[in-house]
């Protein structure tokens, strides 16, 4: 594939960073410029930043907030998640699902993603519920699901066969914000989709979230919940609001969205080129949709050699994040697809601001772990 006139060119080779944000002068004069107006609030702009990311994807409702783990609060909150309900998660998802999760007092449920598959599939979920107790007393509780787009990847779970086993649907779209499919955009899945705008995010304000809904009533709710001009006074409410400084560089960054996704899929798919000719593994299995938020690449050897292999070619990598299972001291064995996937995955830089000739240094270190 011919990445050249896509990258900055690099004149001498130097030390490649794991991770960067896409950032330009752009984002700095847009910043500089809420400052200068002493707009250090959340004010107007935000409320543009929402609007224009609702067009991005056809949303009908978005709501900037402060971090991933206030959007999801809002969200279990919103569809009145309580204590007694649960919450289903993949071992893989972000830990800010949990954590909100256990805002509320709900129940986490943990499932094991599909052998060479970032994803549960159906046939495990199907499992669990056909094990589930018949008799659970007469309160009917909470089933909470989180299509979580993992690392980038497309979660192909059957919606319409989760909401007809009960559950109430939260999409988290971190990995693929504006990304279409056949089906639509991703975000318009769920009753509530959340999407991360933190430092290494596909859109970043240095930390934040977007939650998404097409109901009204959710809207409200989660507008009452959160600090600002419409919170109902009578009830408790949470200082979760975007500051406009952040909303700026937001804006920057969305206008950029289609540029960003369209330099991840064509490093992304260099390195999928790349790895067809080692034994490697990695996941990815719709090239053109996938967003490659992350790139974990499976290997085997342990972290120690693949560390010192990298720091000899001055290519900066990163594991994925921690499994949620280790946040809850569940049995590692029973969580052994996810538990592999953290101790063999390394994730190789993927990020826009590479240059042809990283990119091509990167390919070159996965054919040269051998």
């Amino acid at each position: 594939m011919a990445l050249a006139g896509i990258y900055r060119t690099e004149k001498k080779p130097g030390p490649i960073e794991a991770q960067r944000p896409a950032l330009s002068k752009e984002e700095l004069e847009s910043v500089l410029d809420c400052l200068i107006q002493d707009r250090l609030g959340s004010g107007s702009i935000c409320e543009r930043f929402e609007k224009s990311f609702a067009q991005v994807a056809s949303y009908k409702h978005a709501l900037a907030v402060n971090s991933l783990t206030a959007a999801y609060h809002l969200a279990f909150l919103s569809l009145e998640l309580n204590e007694g309900d649960e919450v289903w998660l993949n071992a893989l998802t972000s830990v800010s699902a949990l954590d909100a999760c256990r805002y509320v007092g709900a129940t986490p449920r943990l499932l094991d993603p599909a052998r060479g598959r970032f994803h549960v599939d159906q046939q495990s979920i199907a499992a669990v519920l056909e094990n589930e107790p018949k008799n659970l007393g007469p309160r009917e509780y909470k089933k909470i699901f989180v299509l979580d787009h993992t690392y980038g990847s497309r979660n192909r779970l059957d919606v319409a066969w989760l909401k007809q086993q009960g559950f109430l649907i939260v999409e988290d779209f971190t990995g693929m914000p504006g990304a279409e499919t056949e089906e639509g955009y991703t975000g318009n899945a769920g009753d509530v989709a959340v999407c991360g705008l933190s430092e290494f995010d596909l859109v970043t304000t240095g930390n934040g979230a977007m939650v998404i809904t097409g109901e009204q009533k959710l809207q409200k709710k989660m507008l009452s919940l959160r600090y600002g001009g419409k919170r109902d006074k009578r009830t408790v409410a949470y200082d979760y609001r975007l500051e406009d400084f952040q909303a700026a560089m937001g804006l920057i960054q969305l206008s950029r969205l289609g540029l960003t996704l369209s330099r991840r899929r064509k490093i992304g798919e260099k390195y999928l080129q790349t790895l067809r000719q080692t034994k490697h593994e990695t996941y990815f299995a719709e090239p053109g949709i996938d967003c490659y938020h992350l790139f974990p690449v499976v290997v085997n050897k342990t972290h120690d050699e693949v560390e010192r292999y990298y720091n000899s070619l001055q290519i900066g990598i990163t594991r994925i994040p921690e499994p949620l299972h280790h946040f809850l001291d569940l049995p590692r064995l029973e969580f052994p697809n996810a538990e592999r996937m953290y101790q063999k995955s390394i994730c190789v830089p993927v990020y826009p601001a590479l240059t042809a000739n990283n990119v091509e240094r990167i390919s070159n270190s996965l054919r040269g772990m051998i």
